[in-house]
């Protein structure tokens, strides 16, 4: 490299690293002494701590204890998924992750922390119902995310932890070579105060109104950070592969939703976000119930610039509304952008027990409920996304985002994992862990580039350009738009009957009665073209 190269202002050499790949900046590093010194920062910018690579471990612990480096990261992953080769929800013997537990308060370094993802593993619920044995309880999953938070909130202790581990007597089982071991903390290391996260993503919530959690102060002051603004979370809920029917019974989701304006959408963090994701495994919103009223009617989430929204069922007027009312303080005049990924209308019900507010009641289904004998009712619910459409562009002045789509919700994004494998810095990069880490991140991705088609005769290109190098978002297939669902309680394994089957769709969508279709698709155009407009300054 030139010695003109290298008298580059920093400013410019700084946004030159920002764009810049982990390998690359470590090459960068080794040409000059004030090239490592620019280019280190974004060397230990982003770090994991994942249990299922023993290297990951190490090298937390390693930077944690190094002051120099562990003051220049700002973003951390945290996966609780062991080694590949175990099978989860395969009542096979669990190996623990001991070394992954006895490193994470080793979080509490790292008081630059800006960004903090969690990923816990898929499978979560009530230990041996059914005679299925769940790897990550409850308990565990309190644990793991009670230590994490106490770190994050620059009050943990050795004695604080040391309490956490006694409440997990009984439900966690050590071998006899096992256990808990904090003799490489260093306890001399004092920090008092909350790191300045911004962002707080979860991966695979577990759909459980923990208690514990509600009371862990810990939880209160993260939730009531001034600073976090941007809150993403994918719920995942329990699953009984023997009978999938019976999961309807498991009360837990109906509590985690019937409660989530008093937990993780409470007034403390509600009141200042400005990027919301709330994505959940099945469909939400009408059974479970979730009614957003709750977080507020007048000005709900008055900071909120960016919503996303994953499997939420669309049945009353209300929800027209409540929506076009949010970010009111936001300085735009509303909400900007709006993503409802797999987001449909459900347009007819055959269900135990529907109440006169048109919702679903679970007690119908749930243990120790009343009224369970079998004589299902039928609702029709007239609300259309032409209706919701053409209120939306002319009530929420602000959108100029608006996408309605599919995403890349259960696999490694095929266009991000290619751009990837086209860098020749990742020829031998681990593709199991790779895929690990893309996959499951659509919470987190839906305003990236939408996926290439198919047949998309230029895509290898596509791939080169990088345009898909951090994320695959929602795509833009009309089968995908706008969606028309039905709900039936005697069918299964899911009672919700989806339109949208790539297999048995029309190309042109779906709608319930003769002319829904043309009415939607025009109301479609006409929104995008008042978004298009404000994006492009113009008034619309």
């Amino acid at each position: 490299m030139s010695s003109d190269d290298s008298r580059l202002v920093t400013e410019i050499w700084d946004n030159i690293c920002s764009f810049l790949t982990p390998p690359t900046l470590s090459n960068l590093r080794l040409t000059s002494h004030r090239l490592n010194e620019i280019a280190r920062p974004w060397k230990f910018r982003s770090l994991r701590l994942e249990a299922f690579a023993p290297s990951s471990v190490e090298r937390f612990i390693h930077i944690a204890k190094s002051p120099k480096l562990r003051s220049l990261v700002r973003e951390i992953t945290i996966d609780t998924r062991i080694e590949f080769d175990f099978e989860y929800l395969c009542n096979e013997s669990f190996n623990f992750p001991i070394a992954f537990m006895n490193a994470l308060p080793h979080l509490r370094c790292f008081t630059n922390v800006t960004a903090l993802h969690i990923r816990f593993e898929e499978h979560c619920g009530e230990d041996d119902r059914y005679y299925q044995t769940i790897e990550e309880t409850f308990e565990f999953r309190y644990r793991v995310l009670d230590t994490i938070l106490h770190c994050a909130a620059g009050l943990w202790t050795l004695e604080k932890q040391i309490k956490i581990d006694e409440g997990m007597e009984g439900y966690i089982y050590l071998d006899e070579d096992e256990n808990f071991d904090y003799s490489d903390q260093d306890l001399e290391f004092a920090h008092d105060r909350p790191f300045p996260l911004k962002e707080l993503t979860i991966t695979h919530l577990a759909d459980y109104d923990d208690p514990n959690l509600a009371l862990s102060e810990a939880w209160k002051t993260i939730i009531s950070l001034p600073s976090l603004v941007d809150f993403r979370v994918f719920v995942t809920t329990e699953e009984c592969e023997a009978s999938p029917e019976s999961t309807i019974h498991y009360v837990e989701k109906y509590n985690f939703f019937g409660n989530l304006h008093n937990t993780w959408l409470s007034p403390n963090i509600a009141d200042h976000l400005r990027v919301l994701s709330l994505y959940f495994k099945d469909y939400w919103g009408w059974f479970p119930i979730m009614d957003f009223r709750n977080i507020g009617e007048d000005s709900p989430f008055p900071q909120l610039k960016v919503l996303a929204l994953g499997n939420y069922v669309f049945t009353h007027e209300w929800q027209i509304e409540w929506f076009a009312k949010l970010g009111k303080e936001n300085g735009s005049g509303g909400l900007v952008e709006l993503y409802l990924d797999d987001c449909p209308i459900l347009y007819h019900a055959r269900q135990l027990r529907i109440g006169n507010d048109g919702y679903a009641d679970h007690t119908a289904h749930t243990a120790g409920g009343t009224g369970r004998g079998w004589n299902p009712i039928k609702r029709d619910f007239p609300i259309r996304w032409h209706q919701i459409l053409s209120q939306w562009k002319d009530s929420m002045k602000g959108l100029k985002t608006l996408r309605v789509g599919h995403g890349c919700w259960w696999d490694c994004p095929k266009d991000t994992r290619q751009a990837i494998l086209q860098d020749p810095d990742y020829k031998d990069i681990d593709l199991q862990a790779m895929d690990h880490r893309l996959s499951r991140n659509q919470h987190r991705n839906f305003a990236y580039p939408p996926p290439t088609e198919e047949e998309y005769w230029d895509r290898e290109n596509t791939w080169v350009s990088e345009k898909h190098r951090y994320g695959t978002g929602i795509d833009n297939e009309r089968t995908s738009r706008m969606q028309y669902i039905e709900y039936n309680c005697g069918i299964g394994p899911s009672a919700w009957l989806e339109k949208n089957s790539r297999y048995d769709c029309d190309e042109k969508g779906f709608a319930p009665e003769k002319g829904t279709l043309e009415k939607d698709n025009a109301a479609w155009g006409m929104i995008m073209a008042t978004t298009r407009a404000r994006r492009e300054g113009r008034a619309g």
